[in-house]
C-alpha cells in the first residue's frame, strides 16, 4: 500500500528534522500517612486517550518549570517538583501545515510532582477530562507503555518516600 503518509514515513518527502522539547508530571496525592496514592491522568482526543500531563517548554523555561506549569494548566492542581523520572524519546511526523511533512524526534522529561492545591479541573482546552486514578488503575489506564514506564519509575520513587 502506497500513500503520502507511508512514503512520508519511509522518508520519502523530507530530510528535514527537527528537535522538540516537552516536559510533564505524574501528580499525586495521598489523603493521609496511611491511604494510598492517586494520580491525576487527563484524557484527550474526545476521551481515548488517557495520558500524564505534559507540554511544550516556552522561551526561558527550565524543564521542571514546564512540567509545573503544564500540569497545572492541564489538570488544575499546583504541584511541588519531588525527583526526575525519565525522559521519554520518540518520532512521529509533523503533518499539520506542512508540505512535505516534517519528521520530528519529541523528547518528554517527566517529573513526579507532588500535589500541594488546586482542584483537578478540566477547564483546559486541550484536555477532555481529568481524573484521579489509583497507582493499579494508572497503570491500566495510561494508553502510552512509555508513560506506563514512567509510572512505574514513579512508584519505585514513592516507595522511597
Amino acid at each position: 500500500m502506497s500513500d503520502s503518509r507511508n512514503s512520508a514515513r519511509a522518508g520519502n518527502h523530507s530530510n528535514v528534522s527537527r528537535l522538540a522539547r516537552s516536559s510533564g508530571g505524574v501528580a499525586f496525592r495521598r489523603s493521609a500517612p496511611d491511604e494510598p496514592v492517586e494520580i491525576a491522568l487527563i484524557s484527550t482526543r474526545g476521551g481515548t486517550r488517557w495520558q500524564l500531563p505534559k507540554g511544550s517548554c516556552e522561551p526561558g523555561e527550565t524543564l521542571v518549570e514546564t512540567a509545573v506549569r503544564e500540569v497545572e494548566e492541564e489538570t488544575g492542581l499546583r504541584t511541588e517538583p519531588v525527583i526526575f523520572l525519565k525522559t521519554v524519546t520518540f518520532w512521529y511526523w509533523d503533518t499539520y501545515r506542512k508540505d512535505p511533512p516534517v519528521r520530528v524526534r519529541k523528547m518528554v522529561d517527566f517529573y513526579l510532582l507532588r500535589v500541594e492545591g488546586g482542584r483537578l479541573s478540566d477547564a483546559s482546552h486541550e484536555v477532555d477530562d481529568v481524573a484521579w486514578f489509583s497507582l493499579e488503575e494508572a497503570q491500566s489506564t495510561l494508553t502510552y507503555e512509555t508513560e506506563r514506564q514512567v509510572l512505574s519509575a514513579a512508584v519505585e520513587a514513592l516507595e522511597s518516600l
